[in-house]
């Protein structure tokens, strides 16, 4: 027996509770994306801690300017793209408000298209109000340089197709007048992704992306990203996102990663059903017109052809006039559809709207009763049920 073996143990410190012992990697190549957490970040030396601030972007510097995980999916829709480099933000909203701000100073003008995304008005007519940055609204269909006249415009937005109403723009058109002018073309193209739709090879500047829509595809990511064409406007948009302290999950970014992987088997898939439900749809007394830039008979049809390499799941049916009460009582009997606002998940959708405040342009579609439809994965035969005695 030793001379100390009747001492007790030596209690363990809280240093060795903090103190975590790193376990190597090597042989563990799994399929999955890693997801790293964190938020501070070590260094090896005063030396590279005092001159973190001086580092690439694509380094590493606090948790919040970016992780492996993050910087993985970054680099995927930089590739799918085809964009100089893409950042992250919390959700699709927020994607296209950091453009503007990273762009845009006091005394320029901002065209939007009369068939913007709601909140984007919002956007415009409190936080660029205050800024003392103009905004005029343009008929996308309609866009000439006219819009130009008389204002410093530093950019021109592009939603395609337009929220609800679908109207497909002529991208290269708009771009080209623009860079005439000397103004930059940012475009939202969560209604097709990348995956039907490459804005930036069709002369825009800046493309948005509501990674919470296609992309990830599930219905339980937040998530929006912004890819620019050059170096430039990659500088400008990664100064707004650091001062505005714009940072994403690592979970979330996880999540799209493995959504993105399947995004173009179920928009093959959404964009059949959506397709053959419009074409049925379109047959029902109580139905005035088909949104949908797919149909050989809609207005949009060549534009589409000519920009897009297939169509989403989403689509709107214009209903004929009826009254407010009728119109309410249409949803009581969904069973496979969900009202919901949100679309492109594996779960069908259906939004009520009746548009107003929304357009200010173009007041066709003000006050019509309409139905958004978002298919999802679940039979065509199913749905077209269940949708039948909506317009019943």
């Amino acid at each position: 027996m030793t001379e100390n073996s009747n001492k007790p143990a030596r209690k363990l410190g809280m240093t060795e509770v903090v103190r975590t012992v790193a376990q190597a990697a090597k042989g563990f190549d799994s399929l999955s994306v890693p997801t790293y957490r964190g938020s501070t970040i070590t260094f090896p030396d005063y030396k590279s801690f005092s001159e973190r601030g001086q580092r690439p972007r694509s380094s590493y510097s606090y948790g919040l300017a970016g992780t492996p995980t993050t910087r993985t999916l970054q680099n995927k829709l930089t590739e799918l793209e085809g964009a100089e480099d893409t950042f992250l933000t919390p959700s699709g909203l927020m994607a296209v408000t950091v453009v503007i701000l990273a762009v845009v100073k006091t005394g320029d003008v901002v065209l939007l298209p009369d068939n913007v995304y709601p909140p984007v008005r919002r956007f415009a007519a409190t936080t660029l109000a205050k800024l003392g940055v103009g905004v005029r609204y343009y008929d996308p269909l309609a866009f000439d340089d006219a819009q130009f006249d008389g204002a410093a415009v530093r950019l021109v937005w592009i939603e395609a197709p337009g929220s609800t109403t679908m109207e497909i723009p002529d991208i290269r058109n708009i771009a080209g007048r623009a860079a005439a002018r000397g103004a930059l073309v940012g475009c939202d193209n969560s209604w097709a992704s990348p995956v039907l739709c490459r804005p930036l090879a069709l002369g825009a500047d800046i493309v948005v992306e509501a990674v919470t829509k296609y992309l990830s595809g599930h219905s339980d990511v937040l998530l929006g990203s912004i890819s620019v064409r050059n170096e430039a406007l990659a500088r400008a948009v990664h100064d707004a996102v650091k001062s505005l302290g714009v940072g994403v999950s690592p979970d979330d970014c996880f999540l799209a990663l493995r959504g993105i992987e399947t995004a173009a088997v179920r928009l093959e898939r959404v964009g059949r059903t959506a397709l053959e439900l419009a074409k049925r749809l379109g047959e029902k007394s109580c139905v005035a017109e088909v949104l949908h830039p797919a149909l050989p008979d809609s207005p949009h049809h060549a534009l589409w052809q000519s920009q897009f390499q297939g169509a989403s799941g989403l689509f709107s049916l214009v209903l004929a006039d009826e009254e407010k009460a009728r119109f309410a009582e249409r949803f009581k009997s969904l069973t496979v559809f969900h009202l919901g606002a949100s679309w492109g998940g594996t779960h069908s959708v259906l939004a009520p709207v009746v548009l107003d405040s929304e357009r200010s342009v173009n007041r066709t579609y003000a006050g019509r009763k309409i139905i958004r439809i978002s298919a999802g994965l679940e039979s065509y035969e199913d749905l077209l049920c269940d949708i039948e005695t909506v317009l019943a």
